[in-house]
């Protein structure tokens, strides 16, 4: 992941944000950058439990339950959340092996229809599934499923619907946006010169 990814063309996130007077574009980039500072986290957090875990591991020969069960949590949280991310920076995978071939305004309208028929009824359905185990984890705080396991796998399990509920936004704000992501620049901005004086 790069996390110091600047979108677009080197403008800094913040320049972005101030600048630009579309809503929508405001609220995808506002999504995008505090999925990136969860990420970070994880990342950060997942990395350093490992190394934790290997340590008591191979040298004190120490098995430590809860320290498993955090990086457990950390890399699941990981993965949903890179979900957000990924199509924030319009880089997850495709299986249209026409679109090289197809002009931005057809990649536009494909997208799109994508967006519309697939994305939003799939991550609808995620909400409407997973609610009535979200609520039970809740009731009960589920915890690990290990005895003497950490606790919290009811905070785990609410990234699904989050998350959901994100990609829900995101995928509307590229409707509204006509197809564009944030990689491309608002239409506001497109002759801005506020944005040639940060290249």
């Amino acid at each position: 992941m790069h996390f110091s990814q600047k979108i677009p063309d080197g403008i800094p996130h913040k320049t972005l944000f101030k600048i630009s007077s579309s809503m929508p574009y405001k609220i995808s980039l506002f999504i995008h950058l505090l999925v990136e500072k969860i990420c970070l986290f994880l990342v950060v957090a997942l990395v350093f439990s490992e190394i934790c875990i290997v340590f008591l591991r191979y040298i004190y020969d120490i098995g430590f339950l809860q320290l498993h069960d955090f990086a457990l949590y950390n890399f699941s949280a990981l993965v949903v959340f890179s979900i957000v991310y990924t199509f924030g920076c319009n880089k997850h995978v495709r299986v249209d092996v026409f679109r090289e071939n197809q002009s931005i305004k057809v990649q536009q309208q494909v997208d799109i229809i994508a967006v519309v028929f697939f994305l939003m009824p799939v991550f609808l359905l995620i909400l409407y599934w997973v609610w009535s185990d979200i609520y039970y984890a809740w009731s009960i705080f589920e915890g690990s499923r290990e005895t003497g396991g950490l606790g919290g796998l009811f905070l785990v399990k609410s990234t699904l619907p989050l998350v959901s509920l994100l990609m829900f936004i995101q995928g509307a704000c590229v409707i509204v946006r006509r197809g564009k992501y944030l990689s491309q620049i608002p239409d506001s901005l497109a002759a801005s010169s506020n944005v040639e004086a940060h290249h």
